[in-house]
This record gives structure tokens, sequence and C-alpha cells, in this order.
């Protein structure tokens, strides 16, 4: 279970690696249209594998994959924001008083990956909704 925690740590430590070494030379436009190729690329890759293991249909692997990546990407956001809160509420209580980071209403952060799993997922919703009705 801890692997789940660790892959999303660890992948972001690379991507700021790689984005100090090599990614700042290219325009960002290209950046982020390429993120999120490789991102619906790697969920595509993964509804195949997960298609041909389980012996689901390609249609409900989609669906499914979908909904549970876009659900990890919102959870890690949300995860994120409550750490900030609860930094706040301890450091309210137990510390100086003062708020360590600003309070602030929860909302979706738009980057490369959250793009291309919500594109994924909105065609799942769609492929899923064609595909049996």
């Amino acid at each position: 279970m801890s692997l789940i925690f660790l892959i999303p740590i660890a992948g972001a430590h690379v991507m700021d690696h790689l984005e100090d070494k090599y990614l700042r030379k290219f325009p960002k436009k290209w950046l982020v249209s390429s993120i999120t190729t490789l991102t619906i690329l790697f969920e595509v890759s993964l509804t195949f594998l997960i298609s041909t293991r389980t012996g689901l249909s390609f249609i409900e692997s989609h669906f499914t994959v979908g909904f549970l990546l876009f659900i990890m990407v919102w959870f890690m956001q949300f995860n994120e924001f409550m750490g900030n809160q609860y930094a706040n509420v301890d450091n309210q209580v137990f510390g100086d008083g003062k708020d360590i980071y600003r309070v602030s209403i929860f909302q979706f952060k738009v980057n490369p990956l959250s793009i291309g799993t919500f594109v994924y997922f909105t065609a799942a919703i769609l492929i899923s909704i064609v595909a049996y009705y």
C-alpha cells in the first residue's frame, strides 16, 4: 500500500530534476501538450494491460481505470489541501498562533497530468455511454 504513495512522490522528484536540467529549454505549450499526450498514452497502455490480465472488456477497463486515476489525482490534491489546513490548526493551538498556510477553499489544480486524466476519464464515460446504449 505504501507503494501507491511512493510512486507520485518519486515521480514529482524526478520531474523536478528533469525540469531543472532539460525541460526549461522547450516552449511551455509544447511541454504541456507533450506531457498531456504521454499521460493519455500511459493510461491507454494501463487499460490494455488490465483488460488483458483480468479478462474484462476494454471498455469496462477503460471506464474503471479512467475513474480510478481521476479519483487518485483528485485525492492527492485534496490530501495536500487538508494537510495545509491541519498544519494551520496545529500551529494555532500548539504553536505561536499564526497561520502557516493561507486558508482557502479547495480548488482542483490544473496541470498536464490532471488535464490528461480528465480527458481520459471524460472519454471513458462517453465511450461507455455510446457502447452500452
